[in-house]
């Protein structure tokens, strides 16, 4: 997030990208993620699941900024990762953050 604009980045070794922005009002802003099953027909050339970043309006719904096929966060592309964790982090600037919060669904 940077000022009023929140962004989804994508990195691959040095390769940074932005791939999403969108202007947001000033003042607290709900990052969200969720984990969904990949579109069928499933197969060796999909995802186990379907990783979408956004942010939760003020209404309460989720606004979908970017998606990435899960079989990149795994360890055959990933080079020896072994698991997915979450987190906050500042890559570059001063960021402040309040609170972070993990709510599973239940399926």
């Amino acid at each position: 997030m940077s000022g009023t604009q929140v962004q989804v980045s994508a990195r691959a070794g040095s390769l940074r990208t932005v791939v999403a922005g969108k202007s947001v009002p000033a003042g607290p802003v709900v990052l969200a993620v969720t984990i969904t099953d990949p579109p069928p027909p499933h197969g060796p050339c999909t995802g186990p699941d379907v990783v979408s970043l956004g942010i939760e309006e003020s209404d309460g719904t989720f606004t979908e900024l970017a998606t990435l096929d899960g079989r990149y966060l795994s360890t055959e592309v990933a080079g020896g990762f072994t698991g997915r964790v979450i987190g906050m982090y500042a890559a570059a600037g001063t960021v402040h953050f309040d609170w972070f919060d993990y709510e599973p669904l239940d399926a």
